[in-house]
């Protein structure tokens, strides 16, 4: 866990040629900015159908933002890695994979890109989705992120929902998807397992976004919050 901090520590202080601030931060405007190793990072929240898959795609156009899906993540792992077989050996038996592993997992990722500069530290914004997940996740992420915004893709009907799952699934030929049971428990899980990692931030960082709107509806109220908290340059 110490590695990822030094990487990210190095490459910052090589890249702005100078040593971090006593504190750990900086200002930018009205933007304050993490120096002390975390990365700046906003946290991108919504249940199935919300669109946040969408959403994530076109913020991570922008030069400025990574995004770090933790689906992706795993998708890509070298399953013949040590790291690879250890999440295996819960994938494969439908087990949870636990929260320390996938930390760990998302931080030799990280690592990685900031090894082959695909990261920069005090450049990039991570716009990460599907982890934090847990509240035993918010804790271990903690020294390694420094959250600016969390964003909750929220559509309050249900059955807006529900309609939105089963034409997915149809449309991807998965008919038991659509199951309206199936879907109903999807949703219950996601809230029940949501409203205490969204409680574990301070409320004023929290912004619900209204999911039931046009695609680029929702983008715009994205941008707008992500504008306010964000540097300027990109």
């Amino acid at each position: 866990m110490k590695a990822i901090l030094q990487s990210m520590r190095a490459t910052s202080d090589n890249k702005s040629g100078m040593n971090s601030p006593a504190d750990g931060y900086r200002q930018e405007g009205k933007t304050t900015v993490a120096t002390n190793g975390q990365l700046r990072a906003v946290l991108l929240f919504g249940g199935p159908g919300c669109g946040k898959g969408t959403q994530g795609t076109v913020l991570a156009g922008l030069p400025s933002i990574c995004h770090l899906a933790m689906g992706d993540i795993f998708r890509a792992l070298d399953k013949q890695s040590d790291i690879g077989r250890e999440f295996l050996s819960y994938s494969t038996k439908g087990l949870l994979v636990p929260d320390e592993l996938t930390v760990r997992v998302w931080q030799q990722h990280v690592q990685n890109r900031i090894a082959s500069g695909d990261i920069v530290a005090d450049y990039h914004t991570m716009l990460l989705d599907g982890i934090p997940r847990t509240t035993d996740q918010v804790s271990l992420m903690e020294p390694y992120i420094d959250v600016q915004l969390i964003l909750h893709l929220a559509i309050h009907d249900e059955n807006v929902l529900i309609e939105r799952l089963k034409g997915r699934a149809l449309k991807g030929n998965r008919p038991d998807d659509a199951n309206e049971d199936v879907i109903r428990e999807r949703l219950r899980v996601y809230e029940e397992s949501t409203a205490p990692v969204l409680k574990s931030y301070d409320p004023s960082r929290v912004v619900e976004v209204d999911a039931d709107q046009a695609p680029l509806a929702v983008l715009r109220d994205i941008a707008d919050q992500m504008a306010r908290v964000l540097p300027r340059s990109i």
